[in-house]
């Protein structure tokens, strides 16, 4: 027998998402307080301090994207604030399907307007190190690009995949570059899937671009017509 939900709530109260308060039980699904939502909707207008342009259409060119391997960046917010890196730190590491939904139907809404959808264009998502998932429990991007694929209905491509490699946070911007090269490839039996598709890459967070900027030269140099990056978060 389940564990009754007045158990659940009285156990597991729901928080806030973003700042961890206590939240009505009624509102647990809506992921943020009121406070936080108005600052997670203020965030997505934030702008640019270089471009002046807001996370959506900022034009600046991230570190190892000079050889425009990806065709755009977009995202939903800067990663700049600390609530917006506390976010960010809670989609990688917590196992957290509200929140997922949230994130997922906001990155669905960039998808449909500034792509054209049919049966060439497919989602991508960068995979997690083993050791990764097995510490976490999940592979956040596959999640997010998943639910992302639910609303949008457009199909997945699984193929790039990940190898022994250090985790790109513990990196340097000039050590980045050379370990996304050497973390991930795309086995022989995903390559002809993408020949002739624009790929519209799901992550959560663009810092240098490099494991961007690698996913979309694997991909291209397997005939990939487009890469577009559209993630969570972008640093300015």
């Amino acid at each position: 027998m389940g564990v009754p939900n007045y158990l659940i709530e009285l156990l597991f109260p729901p928080r806030c998402s973003m700042c961890g308060e206590l939240m009505e039980a009624e509102k647990e699904k809506r992921c943020f307080c009121d406070r936080c939502r108005a600052v997670w909707e203020q965030e997505k207008q934030a702008l640019c301090p270089n471009c002046r342009r807001e996370p959506a259409n900022c034009c600046c060119i991230p570190k190892f994207n000079k050889n425009r391997a990806v065709d755009s960046f977009r995202s939903l917010v800067f990663y700049d604030s600390e609530k917006i890196k506390k976010l960010i730190y809670k989609i990688k590491t917590e196992k957290n399907g509200a929140l997922t939904e949230l994130l997922a139907k906001d990155l669905s809404v960039y998808v449909l307007k500034y792509n054209r959808l049919d049966p060439d264009t497919v989602l991508a998502f960068p995979e997690r190190s083993r050791s990764s998932i097995k510490k976490y429990g999940t592979d956040h991007a596959a999640a997010l690009c998943r639910r992302v694929s639910g609303f949008t209905g457009l199909s997945v491509f699984t193929g790039i995949k990940h190898k022994r490699g250090a985790e790109q946070k513990t990196l340097s911007a000039a050590e980045r570059g050379y370990n996304a090269a050497n973390s991930y490839y795309i086995p022989d039996k995903y390559k002809n899937e993408i020949k002739n598709k624009r790929i519209i890459f799901i992550d959560d967070v663009v810092t240098t671009g490099a494991t961007s900027v690698v996913s979309a030269a694997l991909c291209k140099a397997n005939g990939a017509k487009s890469f577009s990056v559209i993630s969570i978060a972008r640093t300015p």
